[in-house]
């Protein structure tokens, strides 16, 4: 039997599953208009030529779009992510599972994670837990699933504004440090909502992380989510609070320059979010929100399938409008960052960064 404070666990996790799906996106615009991209009039590529293929930490995937940590943990979650494991592997996408820990703690509840892999057996598979966590309960989440990547989610903000939440932050970056030097599986650092500035970007480069994913503010608003479980409205400054997902990304993307893979979430709602966060030199690109209200319907399983395959197809029509036979090819041509976005980068020191993306010049022009 579960002790109370899992039984309190799961209540939360069910709280959290009903305030997403109820409060949608929260907060700042993600920013994805101050993106231009510059279209090719007479593009030299045919549309069968087109690949979407990406590589994140080392493995390949046929599509930039991960299904991003969700929920676990409680009864409910085994039929949403049983959902989401079978829309990924309609279209072979990697999927992470919301955080691990309810399962560490009491294994009755481990079938709602481990149904990802039942249905998805060939699949890439990302484990999830919270900061501070120990080697021993990463080696466990990543033996439940049996998962390719680890991911280590940081989100402060959330457990402050949570009435049970941690207040103990110290150290985190220590654990994370010994789970990257003994967990043989790439490590993801992954916010929540609020972003990641340059600075502590390049900490979780040291670190040893593999990948970081900036989970920036404008998808959900977990801080909106704790409000909601407390029967309050969140005040509008905490509303804003963080940095829009296009100004982290840039941030992250002109801090590491290369040094790790970069994942852009929060806000991602598009194809044309997706081909501007990869043209600005993100990886790979996840999503959440919008894919848990879809398949927590009647018949959302069927239109989340329909709903990516519409979003994988204007993929392919934005690389063509690009003159890009992939990815590789998209980030030689240039983009305009502009608006807020580009004040704040100017302001932060990143202006030379933003003019070399709007200055590029693809091989032959």
């Amino acid at each position: 039997m579960p002790d109370s404070e899992e039984v309190l666990r799961q209540l939360r996790k069910a709280e959290h599953l009903a305030a997403v799906r109820g409060l949608g996106d929260r907060g700042p615009s993600p920013g994805f208009e101050d993106v231009a991209l510059v279209p090719n009039c007479a593009p030299e590529v045919d549309w069968t030529e087109v690949s979407l293929e990406t590589t994140l930490c080392g493995i390949r995937l046929p599509s930039p779009l991960i299904i991003n940590a969700m929920t676990g943990g409680h009864p409910e979650a085994e039929a949403i992510n049983r959902r989401l494991a079978r829309v990924a592997r309609r279209f072979g996408l990697a999927m992470a599972v919301g955080s691990q820990r309810a399962a560490l703690g009491d294994p009755s509840v481990a079938p709602t994670y481990a149904v990802a892999r039942r249905e998805y057996p060939e699949g890439v598979l990302i484990a999830n837990l919270g900061l501070n966590a120990s080697v021993a309960e990463a080696r466990a989440a990543i033996a439940l699933i049996g998962a390719q990547i680890l991911q280590i989610h940081w989100n402060v903000a959330q457990e402050l504004f949570m009435a049970e939440g941690d207040r103990q932050f110290r150290g985190a970056m220590d654990a994370l440090a010994s789970i990257c030097a003994e967990v043989p599986q790439p490590v993801i650092a992954k916010e929540v909502g609020q972003g990641i500035a340059g600075p502590e970007a390049w900490r979780f480069v040291q670190a040893g992380v593999r990948a970081i994913d900036v989970g920036g503010a404008g998808g959900t608003n977990f801080l909106a989510v704790e409000a909601w479980r407390r029967g309050e409205s969140l005040d509008p400054e905490w509303e804003r609070w963080g940095l829009p997902t296009v100004v982290t990304l840039s941030e992250v993307l002109a801090t590491v320059d290369g040094a790790v893979d970069v994942i852009a979430s929060g806000g991602v709602r598009t194809a044309h979010d997706v081909v501007k966060a990869m043209a600005l030199g993100a990886t790979a690109v996840g999503m959440a929100g919008p894919l848990l209200r879809l398949v927590s319907e009647p018949d959302g399983e069927a239109r989340a399938e329909q709903f990516l395959a519409a979003l994988h197809r204007d993929l392919q029509t934005l690389l063509v409008l690009t003159g890009s036979r992939n990815w590789q090819a998209l980030r030689q041509r240039p983009v305009v960052v502009r608006g807020d976005t580009a004040a704040w980068l100017d302001a932060r020191g990143f202006g030379a960064w933003r003019l070399r993306l709007a200055r590029r010049h693809p091989p032959g022009a």
